[in-house]
């Protein structure tokens, strides 16, 4: 399994979203270059891609078993898996946050929507509104012979 990091963030995407997930550490790997590279070219937009990295080690943690402990001699090590999955759900919310800071949403009215139909360029069909056969009562079609 591949990793790299140069400590730089600003020299490549990967830098970038392993310094933001905190995915540093070379003892301890969270993805591989080709796991990056690959929510990388799903997603394009850096927080985009850490959020997905983040629900996926949410993920990867909760279908462990929920603690682990080793212990030698009078040593012991626990390790709650819930925890680190609650922990990484938590980062992947908050990077939608930082994402909305950075760029937020603004609204759009598209000005060929705002047209009646004949005035606009469409392919095959026309989308305004009409009376159909069903909309009227006294339709022809609707009225029943009585003799």
């Amino acid at each position: 399994m591949a990793f790299t990091y140069s400590t730089d963030p600003s020299t490549s995407t990967r830098n970038e979203v392993r310094f933001l997930i905190n995915d540093v550490d070379s003892t301890d790997v969270l993805f591989s270059d080709a796991e990056l590279d690959y929510l990388i070219a799903e997603w394009v937009d850096v927080y985009e891609t850490c959020r997905a990295a983040c629900e996926t080690l949410a993920a990867r943690f909760n279908r462990l078993a929920d603690s682990a402990s080793k212990s030698v001699g009078d040593i012991s090590v626990s390790e709650s898996y819930s925890a680190k999955s609650k922990q990484y759900q938590e980062l992947a919310d908050n990077f939608l946050k930082r994402r909305m800071r950075k760029t937020p949403p603004r609204p759009f009215a598209n000005a060929q929507a705002l047209k009646s139909t004949n005035d606009r360029i469409v392919d095959d069909y026309n989308t305004d509104a009409y009376t159909g056969i069903h909309d009227n009562p006294n339709n022809v079609y609707d009225r029943r012979i009585v003799e």
